[in-house]
């Protein structure tokens, strides 16, 4: 176990937190229930975590001002619930004109009331209630949540033997178990990046137009090519992109060069669903708009939080009186390390275009 981990889990183990640790191929995933995270991933020959997490999971008084008083724990994989409009501003008309002195982090999703299901040497599996309201339209959801993390098994064929590598699938399955009438709610999961690499976005159809979150993107933070949108994850901007489920392919790469010559890769795929009801969408639609929202997400923060970015992505969502009442999705994450000419190439391989735009 790396000095970090152990680090991390003392930290969290003197808060009240219990800590699991799974074995990962060429590394090992570091995971809480409290919040249902993965804090972070341990791989062979990279220094730190392939995983942002933030300076304070290290620090024990921090960690214990953070459990008990049920603040946000920013650190690697968590899952919140869409629409981010709709549960974390509790006055859109003033988020509208300035989002974050307003905005305000909903404790029914984070942390949350997980609990631990089940656990083994290669996975995890967490519970959790949350009830929640639509500031927009005040309408009531009661969900039920259900995540499973899991180790995935030996490589295949396409990863040689110059990468190191960790491989795991996250499931993710909400179930509208009451509330109001027309209430949706989306499964979306936020992985957390550190400084300085860039996002590629693989498209299809006509380039991609991402749509714009917070403040514009500026000249060098978000390119498009006819294959792909690149983000640049650098900490020195705050901004936040989407592309719906009809332009993206479902998978994204983050790829951070090393300063020895190699580099780190992060390939998360999943399943967009064209047509289906997505429900994460800019402030500046209209206030009854619940469906018509982004697949694929990307966040860069600009240091007042931390030096990371993020990639997320979002699952179709429960709406109360509609079928079905559960949705369930998953993904795979790839995280890779070595040579830079065999992560570029790899890289290309599961995305299907290259991680350096022409």
């Amino acid at each position: 176990m790396t000095d970090w981990m152990d680090r991390i889990k003392s930290s969290m183990g003197g808060a009240g937190c219990q800590t699991v640790v799974l074995d990962a191929g060429d590394g090992q995933l570091l995971l809480t229930p409290h919040a249902g995270r993965i804090v972070g991933c341990a791989l062979d020959g990279v220094e730190g975590s392939a995983f942002w997490y933030h300076p304070d999971a290290e620090d024990p008084t921090a960690m214990k001002r953070i459990v008990a008083q049920g603040d946000v724990m920013l650190c690697g994989d968590r899952l919140w619930i869409s629409p981010e409009v709709a549960y974390h501003w509790p006055d859109v008309d003033a988020a509208r004109d300035d989002p974050f002195a307003t905005y305000g982090f909903e404790p029914e999703i984070d942390p949350g009331r997980y609990r631990l299901v089940d656990a083994d040497s290669d996975r995890l599996e967490l519970q959790a209630e949350m009830s929640l309201t639509d500031h927009r339209v005040d309408k009531r959801i009661e969900l039920r949540v259900q995540r499973q993390i899991s180790v995935e098994p030996e490589p295949t064929a396409i990863f040689p033997d110059s990468l190191k590598r960790v491989s795991f699938t996250i499931r993710n399955a909400l179930t509208a178990a009451g509330g109001d009438e027309g209430a949706a709610a989306g499964a979306w999961d936020i992985l957390q990046l550190p400084v300085s690499g860039t996002l590629v976005c693989p498209t299809v159809g006509a380039p991609a137009e991402p749509n714009c979150y917070f403040g514009p993107f500026g000249d060098k933070h978000v390119c498009r090519s006819d294959r792909a949108v690149c983000f640049l994850v650098d900490a020195k901007r705050q901004i936040k992109m989407g592309i719906g489920a009809d332009q993206t392919t479902g998978r994204m790469g983050y790829h951070r060069p090393l300063s020895d010559g190699r580099s780190v890769l992060i390939v998360r795929i999943f399943a967009p669903q064209p047509g289906a009801p997505y429900v994460d969408m800019p402030l500046s639609r209209p206030r009854r708009q619940r469906t018509g929202g982004d697949c694929l997400q990307a966040y860069n923060d600009d240091g007042g939080y931390g030096l990371f970015g993020e990639m997320e992505y979002h699952d179709p969502a429960v709406i109360v009186g509609q079928t079905p009442a559960t949705r369930t999705g998953s993904c795979i994450t790839h995280v890779l390390a070595g040579p830079d000419a065999d992560v570029q190439s790899v890289g290309q391989a599961l995305l299907g275009v290259p991680l350096v735009m022409p």
